[in-house]
């Protein structure tokens, strides 16, 4: 069961698509502890999004709108539930795409941002890449994708200069390409949760 857990949706219960591992509510919390100088009026990115529920809880807590990016049909499902749940959809707009695969997100995306904002860019982009892709039914696989996804945003003019990218992943992956923009790192067991600021600046 994951809850919202503050701002004009607290306590209200999301649903969560089956086989997916959502982010542990103590991560979220403290996620948006950090975050929540930045959220008030911001537009939010939330890739593998999931059930949404770190999108949401920054419409939440503020965020202005959100997009969503998620391949996983069942995902997708949970995520326009979540959304109706919370009466929120003029707020949302959610993109089926394979982020590393199908690039076109990028620009359905922006097209969004532009008919909406006259912008392109976004202000906060939350990567929370699965750590293991499964090859078979005994046969799981370490994965870059948030590596891969850091490296499609820093090349892809879809966050602000002085925009936050904040990237979920496991401790064995290391961002050390990104080191300099790096402002700040925390730890939870086996995740690591890096914040990226000016990522766009060199």
């Amino acid at each position: 069961m994951i809850k919202i857990i503050s701002g004009k949706y607290k306590g209200r219960i999301l649903s969560t698509p089956k086989n997916i591992r959502p982010i542990l509510s103590s991560i979220k919390k403290s996620v948006f502890d950090i975050l929540t100088p930045y959220l008030s009026g911001s537009i939010f990115l939330d890739l593998y999004a999931g059930s949404g529920a770190v999108g949401l809880e920054a419409l939440s807590r503020g965020a202005k709108f959100c997009v969503f990016v998620e391949k996983d049909k069942n995902c997708l499902k949970v995520i326009s539930k979540n959304i109706i749940s919370l009466n929120c959809q003029n707020e949302c707009y959610v993109i089926k795409a394979d982020i590393i695969k199908e690039l076109i997100w990028l620009e359905k995306a922006k097209k969004v941002l532009k008919e909406k904002f006259n912008k392109e860019t976004f202000d906060i982009i939350f990567i929370g890449a699965p750590y293991v892709e499964k090859k078979s039914s005994k046969n799981f696989l370490l994965t870059n994708f948030a590596t891969k996804t850091v490296e499609i945003i820093f090349n892809s003019n879809i966050l602000n200069k002085d925009g936050l990218l904040i990237v979920q992943h496991i401790k064995k992956e290391k961002l050390q390409d990104y080191n300099k923009f790096c402002i700040r790192e925390k730890t939870y067991g086996e995740t690591v949760v890096s914040f990226f600021k000016g990522l766009l600046t060199s």
